[in-house]
C-alpha cells in the first residue's frame, strides 16, 4: 500500500492540533512493513520534528523558509505539488490534511479527515467561511471514507452535509503528553498559586469572556487569581472588560508558552476551566488531567464524550451557573481527589498506536470494496 500526505497544512500553519495529528499518524503508521509513505510538505518551519521520520519505506519532502504560514506559501508549495506529484506514480490512499484533494495526485482512494463544525456552527466569526465550506462539501462528496475524530463531531457532520452517512469512522486522536518540568520547578507560575486555569485562544466560541465574568461574581477573587496562557496579549476590549468587572489585579496573562511552561501551569493549578461552546475534541482537558489538574468543562459537543466521569461540568452560557461551579468544584475536596484519580485512568484511552491501527483499518476497507 502506497500512501500520500500533502503540504495543506503545514502550508498554513507551523503548530497546531492538525499538524500534530498528522506528524502522530505517520510516526506510529510507518512500522508496518507492508506499505509506503510520501509526505509532500514542500516549504514549512513546522515544530513537528518530520524529519526525524524519514526512513526507507517513509519519504517526507520539506525545507524550512523564511515564509510566513498563509497564501504565499500555500502558493509556492502548491506549485511543487503540480510538479512533483504526477511524478511519484499512483498512491493507493491520498490523505489530504485540510480542505481539497489536490488534482494532480494519482491516487485510487481518498481518505479525510473531519475534525469539527466550527465554520458551520459559527460562519459570522469568519470571513471565508462560505468558501470554506463549499470546498469541504466538494471534499466529502469526493473521499471515499471520512474519519471523524468523536461521535460529535460525526453527528455534526451529518447535520450539515448530506449522503455522507455509509463513509464516515469514528477514530478517536492519540494524546501527547506534555514536556513537564519537575514537580514545582516552574518559578514562572509558582508564585502565582493559587490560581485557576485558562489555556489557548480567548476569541469567539472559546468564551472566555464567560469566564471572566463568572470569576468576578463568584467571590473567589479575594483567594485565587485567573491565569491565562497562550491566545497572545490581551486586546483592547478585553483590557477594558477585565478593568470594568474590577480583575485588574486578579488576572494574569502569559501570552506564549512552551510545552514545559504549559506543564508547569496545569500542574500548579486549583482548577482547569474550559468554557468553549465547541470543540471536535479537545485536547487541552486531557493535558490537565495527565497532569493531575481537575477539570471543569462546559456540558457541550464532544467534552462529555472525550472526558467522560473524570471531569466536572456545568452549562454555558450562563455567567450564575459557571459561577456556581467554580465555588462548588473548589471546594469538593472528595470530589476534586476522584476526579484527578478519574483523570489519569482516563487519558488511557487516547493512545496514537490503537488512532494508526484504526486509520489503517479505514484505508483497507476501502480499498478492499
Amino acid at each position: 500500500m502506497r500512501i500520500f500526505y500533502d503540504h495543506q497544512v503545514f502550508s498554513l500553519q507551523d503548530a497546531g492540533g492538525a499538524s500534530r495529528y498528522h506528524f502522530e499518524l505517520i510516526r506510529n503508521l510507518q512500522a508496518n512493513a507492508n506499505f509506503a509513505i510520501d509526505a509532500l510538505l514542500g516549504l514549512n518551519n513546522s515544530v513537528m520534528p518530520f524529519a526525524s521520520l524519514r526512513q526507507a519505506t517513509t519519504r517526507i519532502t520539506s525545507r524550512k523558509t523564511g515564509i510566513r504560514p498563509g497564501a504565499v506559501r500555500y502558493a509556492a508549495n502548491e506549485l511543487q505539488t503540480v510538479v512533483a506529484a504526477p511524478l511519484l506514480g499512483e498512491f493507493d490512499i491520498y490523505h489530504p490534511t485540510l480542505y481539497r484533494a489536490l488534482p494532480w495526485v494519482r491516487r485510487r482512494r481518498v481518505v479525510v479527515t473531519h475534525h469539527d463544525c466550527i465554520h458551520e456552527r459559527f460562519p459570522h466569526l469568519f470571513a471565508d467561511a462560505a468558501s470554506i465550506i463549499r470546498a469541504k462539501n466538494k471534499l466529502f462528496q469526493q473521499a471515499d471514507a471520512i474519519i471523524c475524530v468523536s461521535a460529535s463531531s460525526q453527528r455534526d457532520l451529518l447535520h450539515f452535509y448530506d449522503g455522507l452517512e455509509k463513509k464516515t469512522y469514528v477514530v478517536h486522536h492519540g494524546f501527547s503528553p506534555l514536556e513537564s518540568a519537575p514537580e514545582g520547578g516552574n518559578s514562572e507560575v509558582n508564585k502565582l498559586r493559587p490560581y485557576l486555569l485558562y489555556v489557548g485562544s480567548r476569541a469567539g466560541y472559546k468564551n472566555f469572556s464567560l469566564l471572566l465574568e463568572a470569576f468576578a461574581s463568584s467571590g473567589l477573587t479575594s483567594e485565587y487569581r485567573l491565569l491565562a496562557v497562550g491566545g497572545g496579549g490581551l486586546t483592547t476590549a478585553e483590557h477594558e472588560r477585565i478593568a470594568a468587572l474590577r480583575l485588574a489585579g486578579s488576572v494574569t496573562i502569559i501570552p506564549k508558552a512552551n510545552d514545559t511552561v504549559l506543564a508547569g501551569a496545569y500542574r500548579n493549578a486549583a482548577l482547569f476551566v474550559y468554557p468553549t461552546l465547541y470543540e471536535g475534541f479537545g485536547f487541552p482537558p486531557l493535558e490537565a488531567m495527565s497532569l493531575g489538574c481537575p477539570v471543569l468543562v462546559n456540558r457541550i459537543s464532544s467534552l462529555p464524550e472525550i472526558c467522560g466521569d473524570a471531569a466536572f461540568y456545568f452549562a454555558a452560557p450562563d455567567v450564575e451557573e459557571l459561577a456556581r461551579s467554580l465555588v462548588s468544584t473548589l471546594g469538593d475536596s472528595q470530589g476534586l481527589s476522584t476526579r484527578k484519580a478519574l483523570g489519569r485512568q482516563q487519558i488511557g484511552r487516547y493512545d496514537w498506536h490503537r488512532t494508526a491501527r484504526s486509520t489503517l483499518d479505514v484505508y483497507r476497507s476501502v480499498l478492499h470494496r
